[in-house]
């Protein structure tokens, strides 16, 4: 017998038992046994199952569906040596798929099936080629338990031949299936399923020459079906088309071109939670690349974004469907880029643009009729397909794709958490100077390493021949001690550019490697105690660069390295880097802005899983320009630079602040007296909008010290520079971001000597700003600050996971808040905060009373 946990209630509060910690003073949910937990959020990791067999022996033309009804995957194909159309019922488990025994649809040849879900007649439709018929058909099939069983086939069209594809219209609770018939025109019909059968409306056009690649997808928000296809009479260009379905008919509106160039392999598919149609296709204009686009439906036309690369090598036998758990579309595809393997890349789509994780393999041979559905019961993506190493077997797969895990609903909110919470004020602070290297450094570049929890500085050894030395830091309240610096590269170096792997828990350098011919060059490090040791340096641009500039992208688990290609016209050029154990392997550079670029500096932007990099743009009067970049497997794609910056500026750094979502650029405006300012940078898709630029300093900003870092802890923007109005000394200013703008306090001086070469890396294991620079007042010595921002510490009492807990419930004032605004509407956030925004789903927390009570859910 089940334990029932029965919660009580007393004056207005709640007493239940806690499952997991619950700390004082937080939304507070009700779980479905009756204990209580603390809103939050956690990472499902991406997983691949063992494939399966469903068919032994050569299988052709597979297809799949989900029936929601029966909670089961549903499997159409050819059993190719006994020539018969076959249905086998699927049933998902965890990570894996078990198969019942197949059962006959169309006792010949079939081709082109295509299986969808009617889920208002809750039945199962197979539309496909009879082979020796030649005629378009299509089979109505009830599953029962790990069977199904069918009514009889029905003819939609007795001249269609090829590229048979299908969707529901959940409006009109339709079929449609598009095909091109025997004169390769495309067409579409309608289906309305009545208990075991189908019966059809009137066949129409909506391409009236020859039509191939046909794809299918139904937009529920616009209420019109979107058909995708290559016009191949219109020199193959990629084409979509809207159709509306009335009645037992469907019309079109104008074809719209969504690539102007030759496509294959179409797969169009509708993202629910975005709204958008999102179309796959092989690019035959850019070496059969795999490609995304997003389109938007308004009426009866379609518009689209730019295309997104998702895999740089040629794709084929795509298939595609949306994950509504995970909220991203997947797409299988054969990697002629990795001997024609099965692999699966899931896609998450902001505004018109769509980015990519790393691909993922779930079939190590090479695949051949692929096919997907979404098991929403399971949440999990299932891939039908034909093993062509393994005796041309069908088989399947179960895929998860990374996602975020939300707890809240908008229903089980019940109130606050009960207990102390403490508040205590962190004044600013700033630590005494030590140094780290006892000789004259240059190209200072520092970064956290939240493995160990140490900074690592990396820099140009002036007193040991200009070799490439790191060292590592630790920091301790507001002092920082160092280990012995380490030789990364024996050789002279420049333009340094350090950044953190988190996929792989390593520090990248990159840098200009004088002592071989100034070639961009990279190098792996791994941080053990106080000390760091490096694998072989990499080369990834043979010609000379200038302004490294490296970041990580977390989304795609790489390094971002980006920088002036001297040995191509002096080009902004980004390449993408995998760390793999103590090396990095590159792909292929790709150019950012078409003119000589200076001054680069990049971050990473978590929110819109983007790269931007701001740069002096010599080809346009040295105007500040940003441009973002989407990284998908091992290339980066760029959207249309915009200008920050309407004047020459110099001295560009970026950083990311993750509490407003937004990037920071600081810099020097050489138009306005070299004055410092900032701008706050907002990405939508491939492109960034800016506000107002904001001066944190008057005049005399040296462009060549500049360093921006953000404070997670304080919700602050420290940007670094030397102040030439007080004697070159180093000095930070703090910014606070506020929609598109940001506003800084007073100077706060971190040195007394004059300073060169600043660099900054925030700690988060201590809470506090590194600051590296260089010494100009006594031998050019490596010397770092530690800076400590002001802020306010939050300690909250806590209930163990299993102990009893009291929750301030509906009309309750919880008494231990912090910080609220009376008369201000609070709501629950799904990181287990509240705020004055509404999060996903909206849900109400209470009204302040005051800055330390609220009354509960008003």
């Amino acid at each position: 017998m089940a334990l029932e946990i029965i919660p009580k209630q007393e004056g207005g509060k709640l007493k239940a038992v806690a499952s997991g910690t619950l700390p004082s003073g937080q939304p507070v949910i009700v779980n479905s046994d009756g204990t209580v937990s603390v809103v939050g959020e956690s990472n499902v990791s991406e997983a691949v199952g063992t494939p399966t067999t469903f068919q032994s022996g050569n299988t052709e033309a597979t297809s799949a569906a989900y029936d929601a009804n029966a909670q089961k995957v549903v499997v159409a194909y050819l059993d190719e040596p006994s020539q018969l159309g076959k249905a086998v019922v699927g049933t998902v488990s965890g990570n894996a798929i078990s198969f019942g025994t197949p059962v006959t649809f169309q006792a010949s040849n079939v081709n082109y099936t295509s299986t969808v879900y009617d889920a208002n007649a809750q039945k199962v439709v197979i539309a496909y080629l009879d082979g020796v018929a030649e005629q378009g058909k299509a089979v109505v099939g009830t599953v029962s338990g790990t069977s199904i069983s069918f009514g009889s086939a029905a003819t939609f069209d007795s001249t269609a031949r090829l590229f048979i594809e299908t969707t529901y219209d959940s409006d009109a609770q339709k079929i449609v299936i598009a095909y091109a018939d025997n004169n390769n025109y495309g067409k579409a019909v309608v289906g309305t399923v009545s208990g075991t059968n189908i019966s059809f409306g009137s066949i129409a056009t909506f391409y009236g020459s020859t039509t191939m690649d046909i794809s299918i997808a139904y937009d529920s928000n616009a209420q019109r079906a979107v058909i995708s296809y290559r016009a191949h009479s219109n020199s193959g260009y990629g084409t979509s088309i809207v159709g509306t379905i009335s009645g037992t008919n469907i019309s079109f509106g104008s074809a719209v071109v969504f690539e102007s160039a030759a496509v294959d392999d179409t797969e169009t598919v509708y993202d629910s939670n975005a709204q958008k149609i999102v179309v796959f296709y092989q690019d035959e204009a850019n070496s059969d690349y795999g490609t995304a686009i997003v389109g938007t439906v308004s009426g009866t036309t379609i518009s689209f974004g730019t295309a997104v690369v998702f895999e740089s090598a040629a794709i084929a036998e795509t298939a595609a469907t949306y994950d509504s758990n995970a909220q991203k579309v997947v797409i299988a595809y054969k990697d002629g880029g990795n001997s024609n393997r099965g692999t699966l890349a899931a896609g998450t789509v902001s505004g018109t643009s769509i980015s990519f994780g790393t691909p993922v393999v779930f079939e190590t041979g090479a695949t051949y009729k692929v096919s997907t559905t979404y098991d929403s019961n399971a949440q999990k993506v299932v891939v039908a397909y034909r093993d062509n190493n393994d005796s041309l077997n069908g088989k399947a797969a179960v895929f998860q794709p990374s996602y975020t895990s939300i707890n809240l609903t908008s229903e089980n909110y019940i109130g606050m958490s009960g207990g102390a919470v403490n508040v205590e004020t962190i004044t600013q602070e700033v630590g005494s100077s030590v140094v780290y290297e006892n000789a004259a450094t240059t190209f200072n570049s520092a970064a956290f390493d939240s493995n160990s929890n140490k900074v690592v500085i990396a820099y140009r050894d002036g007193g040991n021949s200009g070799y490439g030395t790191a060292v590592v830091g630790t920091v301790s309240g507001t002092s920082i001690s160092f280990g012995t610096p380490v030789v990364f590269e024996t050789s002279n170096c420049e333009y340094i550019s350090a950044a953190f792997d988190s996929s792989s828990n390593k520090v990248v350098i990159a840098y200009q490697d004088i002592g071989n011919s100034n070639y961009g060059t990279a190098v792996v490090g791994t941080v053990s105690g106080t000390s760091i040791s490096f694998g072989t340096p990499v080369v990834y641009e043979s010609a000379i660069v200038y302004f490294n500039s490296a970041t990580f992208d977390s989304a795609s688990g790489k390094i971002v390295i980006s920088y002036r290609d001297d040995g191509n016209s002096s080009y902004g050029t980004s390449i993408v880097g995998t760390v793999s154990g103590t090396s990095i392997s590159f792909g292929t550079p790709v150019v950012f802005e078409t003119a000589n670029s200076s001054n680069i500096s990049s971050t990473f932007d978590s929110t819109s899983n983007k790269v931007v990099i701001a740069y002096e743009d010599r080809g346009n009067g040295d105007y500040g320009t940003a441009v973002v970049g989407t990284v998908s497997g091992t290339s980066i794609s760029f959207g249309t630079p915009v200008v920050f910056e309407n004047g020459a500026t110099a001295g560009t750094s970026t950083t990311f602040d993750s509490t407003s979502s937004k990037v920071v650029i600081a810099y020097t405006d050489d138009a306005d007296s070299d004055k410092g300012k900032a701008v706050v940078g907002t990405v939508s898709g491939t492109s960034i909008s800016f506000g107002t630029a904001v001066e944190f300093e008057s005049s005399n900003v040296n462009s060549l010290y500049i360093s921006a870092s953000y404070d997670s802890n304080a919700n602050k923007v420290v940007v670094a520079y030397r102040d030439g109005n007080n004697s070159t000394r180093a000095t930070v200013v703090i910014g606070t971001v506020s929609d598109t703008s940001i506003s800084f306090g007073s100077e706060v001086q971190i040195s007394s000597v004059t300073s060169n070469y600043i660099s900054t890396a925030f700690d988060s294991a201590s809470n506090k700003v590194v600051v590296a620079y260089t010494n100009g007042t006594s031998g050019s010595l490596g010397t770092a600050n530690v800076f400590q921002n002001a802020s306010t510490e939050i300690t909250r009492g806590s209930v163990a996971d299993g102990d009893n807990a009291t929750v301030d419930i509906v009309g309750t004032v919880s008494t231990n808040q912090v910080g609220l605004t009376a008369g201000q509407q609070y709501y629950v956030q799904t990181d287990g905060t509240i705020g004055t925004t509404p999060a996903d789903p909206s849900v109400l927390a209470g009204t302040a009373v005051s800055a330390t009570k609220l009354l509960v859910k008003t």
